[in-house]
């Protein structure tokens, strides 16, 4: 893998920590809907102003896109929503295990389909195998 792209992606897993963290003490503080639109909403301002300086697509053509391609909004919305409710009861550890191990296992079900990119990447043994020490390793994250 890419240096920078490793760099990149390993200090947006750094921001994801934090984001729970922050995003559940805010929901203690203001209420869980009102943390999750604080939250989007801050994201809308810094995003579009970060549009401004270094777009380069054309925001205007988001009225020819097929309705299935906004979803990604509703999700994740869903997904901040969970973490706020969740982070102040089982911690943010607890939180980021479970999603990132669904998310791995709902990805690779995914990709075996080839189902956004249409190439289908089949799971095998070794897919199937590292799943299950997942669910494993979650289970021995969690027990008290």
């Amino acid at each position: 893998m890419n240096t920078t792209y490793f760099i990149t992606l390993a200090l947006a897993g750094i921001a994801v920590a934090f984001q729970a963290g922050v995003n559940g003490a805010l929901g203690k503080q203001i209420g869980t809907m009102e943390a999750s639109f604080t939250s989007f909403f801050v994201g809308l301002v810094t995003i579009g102003i970060a549009m401004l300086f270094f777009g380069k697509g054309n925001i205007t053509l988001v009225k020819d896109v097929p309705l299935w391609q906004l979803s990604g909004g509703i999700l994740g919305a869903f997904y901040v929503l969970a973490i706020i409710i969740m982070v102040p009861k089982i911690g943010i550890g607890n939180v980021l295990m479970l999603l990132i191990i669904t998310q791995l296992t709902t990805s690779a079900v995914i990709d075996h389909f080839g189902i956004f990119t249409g190439i289908p990447i089949k799971i095998g043994w070794k897919k199937i195998s590292a799943m299950g020490l997942m669910f494993f390793s979650l289970w021995l994250f969690y027990k008290k």
